[in-house]
């Protein structure tokens, strides 16, 4: 982060200065007392579990420059008042502070914002894009799944003045989210790479989640670039509305960027663009494809020749816990449980069921939170494609995973090859206690099912390998 000055700050969040002098700077922006670095100013930031106004004894003592509070004014004060040089700062709302810092610090910087949202494949689609284009320019990114109204702005925080491209990713629960994260970024590029039933309690239905999704468009540079999903219609739709350029990618023939000749090998896939140029991903899941075409889109936009595209695409890695391969001992994970949705759980299934392997397939699969009124239904449905796909047991964690066992039950699936569990722990200590030589585990579900906890038992009860050791799992 370039430094700025305490007057800027001040006028950026309308904020009122209660210790320090305006012309002092800052070297960077902190929400985290455990991790602040010298000379950082910490935002003391409130939620239903935390309020970081405990913790600006910790920031100070640390080496934080000083505080914006927007609560315990007079306690704060009386704490600070004695320590030299030191900065206080009111107001009225720390979030909305934070945000309002991060909008005006992006405007001062040169670098190119790349926004990517959509209900599946934000993270992995971020990541691709980083990868390719930090071999070409100086890039940075949103740390982990940083997506919200907090990680955001830090991610804004972690650009300066020498950066090319800044990539952020940008999540929504609730409406109005992503119209005030594309308000705080302003992106050049915003990427939408799919819309389906995801957050379906705080958004109510597809269509609340599209019209969130659609509410990208509203804050985008003037000559901004929209790259979004040929294959998808609602993302078709919303694409309709924007009046500045789309570029299109998919398997659709009117896509701008077109995907075919897709075939299979024991690392991913080979795929061909446009007829033309052929691609090597060595990832699993074929749904990686959309995620790489659209990164494949970004790149080739801000000029990078599609040869220049291929020859980095190949090396790129997944992000924790999305279709991980594991080798523990005599059995195989594929570990997918950061997340999951009726649409990525679908795709999942599906790859599973591409997978050749010399022992059972197991699911284990846990709830696929946030959707409401539709959970029952939504669970269920995904039951009765289990029943179909190519799997041998199915083993599920959480009572709205129940009805995934219920239904695969009711579609033939025999009931002694079902087991449901109530708990991580139980699941954890069921599947460690139950698994084969030569067994093939997909682990699936939202992270607040904790499913890495599966993962941890197997690797605990299991001698862990490198998977390029093994050739139990093959694609074909």
């Amino acid at each position: 982060m370039n430094n700025i000055e305490i007057s800027n700050v001040l006028k950026a969040i309308n904020g009122e200065l209660l210790l320090g002098s305006p012309g002092s700077r800052i070297t960077g922006i902190s929400t985290d007392s455990r991790s602040i670095k010298e000379g950082e100013l910490f935002f003391a930031l409130e939620g239903e579990n935390f309020n970081g106004h405990k913790f600006i004894d910790q920031a100070i003592s640390s080496g934080a420059a000083g505080a914006v509070i927007s609560s315990e004014k007079d306690a704060v004060y009386s704490l600070l008042k004695g320590v030299e040089k030191c900065i206080l700062i009111e107001a009225v709302d720390t979030l909305k502070a934070l945000g309002d810092l991060a909008k005006f610090y992006r405007k001062s910087l040169r670098t190119d914002f790349v926004a990517v949202t959509g209900s599946n494949g934000k993270t992995t689609t971020k990541d691709m894009i980083y990868h390719v284009l930090r071999n070409f320019n100086n890039v940075t990114r949103s740390r982990k799944s940083f997506n919200n109204y907090i990680g955001v702005p830090l991610t804004i925080f972690d650009s300066d003045f020498t950066q090319d491209f800044c990539v952020v990713e940008m999540g929504t629960n609730a409406p109005g989210e992503i119209r005030r994260l594309s308000e705080i970024i302003f992106p050049d590029f915003t990427v939408l790479t799919n819309i389906s039933c995801t957050h379906l309690k705080g958004l109510g239905s597809i269509e609340g989640v599209a019209d969130a999704k659609a509410e990208l468009i509203e804050n985008m540079a003037e000559d901004g670039v929209l790259i979004t999903n040929a294959d998808d219609d609602w993302c078709n739709r919303i694409a309709n509305r924007f009046d500045g350029k789309v570029i299109t990618f998919g398997f659709n023939k009117s896509a701008d960027l077109r995907a075919s000749n897709v075939k299979r090998n024991d690392s991913g896939f080979t795929f061909t663009v446009n007829n033309t140029f052929t691609f090597k991903l060595n990832v699993l899941g074929k749904h990686n494809i959309y995620n790489a075409m659209a990164a494949i889109a970004v790149c080739n936009a801000v000029g990078i020749g599609m040869g220049d595209i291929c020859g980095k695409l190949v090396d790129v890695k997944l992000p924790p816990m999305r279709m991980e391969k594991q080798v523990c001992g005599d059995i195989v994970v594929i570990n997918d449980g950061y997340n999951s949705n009726p649409s990525s759980m679908s795709a999942a299934l599906e790859e599973f069921s591409q997978l050749t392997t010399p022992g059972r397939k197991i699911l284990v699969c846990g709830d696929m939170l946030e959707l409401g009124n539709y959970a029952e239904s939504l669970h269920r449905e995904i039951g009765a494609k289990v029943a179909k796909a190519d799997i041998d047991v199915l083993w599920t964690v959480g009572s709205f995973s129940k009805f995934v066992a219920e239904e695969a039950i009711a579609n033939s699936m025999p009931a002694e090859r079902t087991r449901s569990c109530e708990t991580s722990e139980e699941i954890s200590s069921f599947v460690a206690s139950q698994l084969k030589k030569d067994d093939t585990v997909l682990i699936k579900g939202s992270r607040g099912m904790k499913l890495e906890n599966v993962v941890h038992q197997i690797e605990n009860c299991f001698s862990r390998k490198d998977e390029n050791n093994s050739a139990m799992l093959s694609l074909v």
